[in-house]
């Protein structure tokens, strides 16, 4: 009996694409790359020699009304996530989003409400630090059954390199993706950070932030460099730009037109406060140092990202805890080769949001499922960076409207 298969339509055949989604969409026995669409016909044709892809269009709405697909993989810039989704959602397409869901709260409240009236599939990237990774559910129920006590505070700030590298210390890329005005700047980019609190405290009540344009200047590859490196790729597995491009000259002068620094104060449902830092300039930090991971405090107990693990929490309630170290610690090792990673590629091995989103959506199209990173978790993540900025503008506090049964 033949497998089941749902049919993918890809727009924006970029660097995430080329990098991450299509050689592992191109793997799944119940997934198809049925069509490709990008302004740019060097790289849909790519997409059919090395990922065989069955379609190329350069038009988006061309794509949505002759090709017979399911569901809909938004790979673009941000400023064509609300009307791309939307169309999609008209036409009856599931949907997977790569961050950011929008840059207006209104925005992501008609993706929302359009996902729900058509009885569709979504999922609003990133996946990673939700439920959908079994480490960070783990870390929640734990949270919930009051290992840490009473939440005191916590801390989450930007990561960088373990030493200081111009080539890395903003993107190499994309002027669109993350310097235009519309595209929300450092802050949308950089979803991690709330979805990361999120994923161990639950939702968010309200923030109080300021938001700045501190690097207006910048220099960036031109895309004709994608162009050409896309243009003699004959292997799946030699698809990830990011090898190429963190050394390839900037000679592209480009303006910050949105915010790259966001200084945040949450307060969750909870009750507990942390700071949060978003911004795009990496800073050195000393090996083992944990370079801002996030920092939780408690009555009871501590929870720390780094230091050699994924996870740590150290708890006077060592009843809760799975099993506990010589140390006193129960600790959540590092997956995957480390040996092989490189910064900012996923570790192989380890868990890869790219690849698990995309496999629970088809899974849930196919079943009938409701995605853990859905929609409404998209919102909620979305009104925190949303409110971050209100919060900036009128120097008050800004209260959340949205909320997660989480």
């Amino acid at each position: 009996m033949a497998t089941e298969k749902v049919k993918i339509g890809v727009v924006g055949c970029g660097v995430v694409a080329a990098a991450y989604y299509l050689p592992y969409l191109m793997t799944l026995e119940n997934a198809e790359i049925t069509a490709v669409c990008d302004l740019h016909p060097v790289r849909t044709e790519a997409c059919v020699r090395v990922f065989g892809a069955r379609e190329q269009y350069s038009d988006y709405y061309d794509m949505l009304e002759k090709s017979n697909i399911d569901a809909v993989f938004i790979l673009t810039a941000p400023g064509t996530h609300v009307p791309f989704a939307m169309a999609a959602i008209e036409a009856g397409k599931h949907l997977l989003i790569q961050k950011p869901m929008a840059t207006e709260l209104g925005d992501a409240r008609k993706i929302r409400d359009g996902v729900r009236a058509a009885g569709l599939k979504a999922i609003i990237e990133p996946s990673s630090s939700t439920p959908l990774d079994p480490d960070f559910a783990l870390l929640r129920s734990l949270v919930k059954q009051g290992v840490l006590g009473d939440i005191l505070w916590f801390s989450l700030g930007a990561t960088g390199p373990t030493k200081y590298a111009p080539g890395l210390a903003s993107n190499p890329y994309g002027k669109a993706a993350f310097f235009d005005a519309d595209s929300g700047g450092f802050l949308f980019d950089l979803p991690y950070a709330p979805t990361n609190i999120v994923g161990v405290l639950g939702p968010c009540k309200s923030v109080f932030a300021h938001a700045k344009i501190s690097v207006a200047d910048d220099f960036i590859v031109p895309e004709s460099e994608f162009d050409k490196y896309m243009a003699q790729i004959k292997d799946p597995d030699d698809a990830n730009y990011w090898d190429v491009v963190v050394n390839l000259p900037r000679t592209e002068a480009v303006k910050m037109e949105a915010v790259d620094q966001a200084y945040s104060l949450y307060e969750m449902a909870d009750g507990s406060h942390g700071a949060c830092h978003v911004g795009r300039i990496y800073h050195p930090v000393l090996p083992g140092s944990g370079g801002g991971s996030l920092s939780v405090y408690g009555t009871e107990g501590n929870l720390l990202f780094g230091a050699g693990y994924k996870a740590s929490i150290i708890s006077s309630r060592k009843d809760l805890l799975p099993e506990v170290a010589e140390d006193g610690w129960f600790h959540i090792p590092l997956r995957g080769d480390r040996s092989k990673a490189r910064w900012p590629v996923p570790v192989p091995g380890a868990f890869n949001y790219y690849h698990e989103s995309s496999r629970h959506l088809v899974e849930c199209i196919l079943e009938g499922k409701e995605p853990l990173v859905n929609v409404d978790w998209g919102l909620h993540i979305t009104e925190m960076m949303y409110g971050a900025l209100r919060s900036s503008e009128t120097g008050e506090l800004y209260q959340m409207t949205t909320s997660l049964d989480y």
